[in-house]
């Protein structure tokens, strides 16, 4: 019997929680159980003995035994999770050390559309697989089966006929079985008994040597991933003598089964029997999974058109699903896609790799492209490019903010700040640079430069804080205050002072009173601003390739609004 760990049963937070730890690892070689561990503390998502954050971490660690160790046993439930979703893989010698895959990489970088990816990874899982040791010996896509089997039993499924039937498959391509296992539930309703649910759970938890709950807690991720989808909706039945939750198949469920079913559902260990080649089907599977999700590939997968005509002569189908990330281990699969090498895993965790590695891999989204800083770049030429390419995806202008919004709101600060930085200088036609940590001369995050208004920069990224805080406000102060003083770059005392967050602070907060009170104590201007109104005048100014004129932000204060026409 397939058994499923269950860190958590909202699909949000697990997406959510591995985008932090993809912004968090992805500059480094390996990750491993105590950096998870770690980041849970300092970001208050695991909690030990009733604590949260490092008082948790300090209780959880202060035993011995790893394995009673809450933090880290935590942290081994999200790493199973994320390597079967095919998201993360071990190193082939050490399994506990863990690298993004290319897979992950689609999943951390592509906002809301990673949910529809995590719709394709559910059908992705894979037993036997080269990723995990398990100690059940199964044959089975168990998402794939789950979806097969409601069909089959009126368009509805019981969690216990879920463990009863597809999560109970010794082989799922064996046609008798599967069928066996359909008849067997459908004698069990006729029963419209619960008492003989329970007794055939009972006999599954004997056999498997658990308690019944503990059997029936293996299905908390799988119903929460069902309904998660949009697959099945819940609703009481009496279906056994007396109501109990059923998931009913929707319309969407019923395409996706549509496109199982048009699709050559290949198992890892039958290449050679199918005599298909196994890099090609892991590339051409992994497109048609990106399509499935609704990303743009059609330009790759034209190049696979005499590939596709061999599948639709030989099998009648024109489509492959399975899924390289979800079945073959890290050697494997960097021979079969050796460009999207994003970790050496020979190095430790300080270690980092350079911005520049990520621009060699191509990610397959809707705008072709990531967003990562060249700092070499005149006058942010790569930006304006990168904002220009995102316009183009976009039926209007709003809808090219909206998603560069939902793409930058995990970013951590050594990638927010360079990217204000390069947003700045688009609007204002200069170098602003986001100075280099532990320079004291300049304890402000960015600097726009000018030959007598150079303006200092407080920003604050949205993973420390979603909306603009009066601590942002006291920093802008002290940051005009040092460059008045010291003196590294020429500004004026009627220059504003800049904060900038992913949020500006709702209107009751005291921020706006505080931004007063600085100019009638001090005379000095503090002025504020959102992300939205930062890339709506960055997409204005790379469109129109004009520019604002820095000196207009003398005796400016509060919230800073730009002034353009619409494109």
């Amino acid at each position: 019997m397939i058994k499923f760990r269950n860190p958590v049963s909202d699909m949000d937070i697990v997406i959510k929680v591995f985008k932090g730890l993809f912004s968090e690892f992805s500059n480094v070689d390996f990750f491993d159980l105590d950096n998870i561990a770690e980041y849970f503390a300092r970001e208050n998502l695991a909690s030990s003995s009733g604590y949260t954050g490092n008082e948790a971490l300090k209780r959880s660690y202060s035993i011995s035994d790893d394995s009673r160790k809450s933090m880290k046993m935590q942290a081994k439930s999200y790493t199973e999770l994320y390597r079967f979703l095919g998201w993360i893989f071990s190193a082939d010698n050490a399994a506990l050390k863990f690298s993004f895959t290319y897979l992950g990489m689609h999943i951390a970088l592509s906002g809301k559309a990673s949910k529809e990816l995590f719709e394709q990874c559910l059908l992705g899982v894979i037993y036997p697989n080269q990723i995990l040791n398990v100690k059940f010996d199964d044959t089975n896509k168990p998402f794939v089966s789950m979806l097969l089997f409601a069909e089959s039993l009126d368009n509805k499924i019981h969690r216990d006929e879920i463990i009863i039937g597809p999560m109970n498959l010794k082989n799922a391509l064996d046609k008798h079985e599967f069928d066996s296992k359909i008849n067997k539930i459908k004698e069990l309703r006729k029963t419209a008994s619960i008492a003989s649910l329970n007794q055939e759970i009972q006999k599954i938890s004997d056999e498997n040597k658990m308690q019944t709950t503990s059997v029936r807690n293996l299905t908390r991720f799988v119903i929460s991933a069902l309904v998660y989808t949009g697959w099945f909706d819940k609703k009481n039945l009496s279906v056994y003598g007396k109501k109990a939750p059923f998931l009913l198949l929707t319309k969407k469920g019923t395409e996706v089964i549509n496109l199982i079913k048009r699709s050559i559902d290949i198992y890892g260990g039958q290449f050679q029997t199918l005599n298909l080649d196994q890099e090609l089907v892991s590339r051409f599977a992994f497109l048609n999974m990106l399509e499935a999700a609704n990303f743009d590939v059609k330009t790759d997968l034209l190049k696979y058109q005499m590939f596709k005509d061999t599948l639709v002569s030989k099998f009648n189908k024109e489509r492959i699903l399975f899924s390289p990330f979800q079945y073959f281990s890290s050697s494997e699969l960097l021979k079969i896609f050796p460009e999207t090498l994003m970790q050496s895993q020979n190095s430790h965790i300080e270690s980092n790799i350079s911005n520049e590695h990520y621009q060699e891999i191509q990610l397959y989204t809707t705008l072709k492209n990531t967003y990562f800083i060249k700092e070499t770049d005149s006058h942010h030429d790569k930006t304006k490019r990168f904002l220009l390419n995102k316009m183009s995806t976009k039926p209007n202008n709003q809808s090219a903010i909206k998603l560069f919004l939902d793409e930058i709101e995990i970013m951590k600060q050594k990638d927010f700040y360079p990217l204000v930085a390069n947003l700045l200088g688009i609007i204002f036609n200069r170098k602003a640079f986001a100075p280099p940590a532990g320079n004291n001369n300049l304890r402000y995050d960015v600097i726009i430069p000018d030959e007598c208004c150079s303006i200092p920069v407080e920003v604050k990224s949205p993973t420390e804080e979603k909306m603009l805080s009066i601590k942002a406000i006291r920093q802008a102060l002290e940051n005009k205050v040092l460059l008045l003083a010291r003196k590294p770059f020429k500004t004026e005392y009627d220059t504003s002072s800049f904060a900038i967050g992913f949020n500006i602070p709702n209107t009751r907060s005291d921020a706006y009173k505080l931004i007063d009170e600085i100019h009638q104590t001090y005379g000095i201007n503090i002025a504020i601003m959102d992300m939205e109104e930062l890339i709506s005048a960055a997409f204005y100014c790379s469109k129109s390739n004009k520019h604002f004129d820095i000196s207009e932000f003398k005796n400016k204060k509060g919230v800073i609004h730009f002034e353009y026409e619409n494109l």
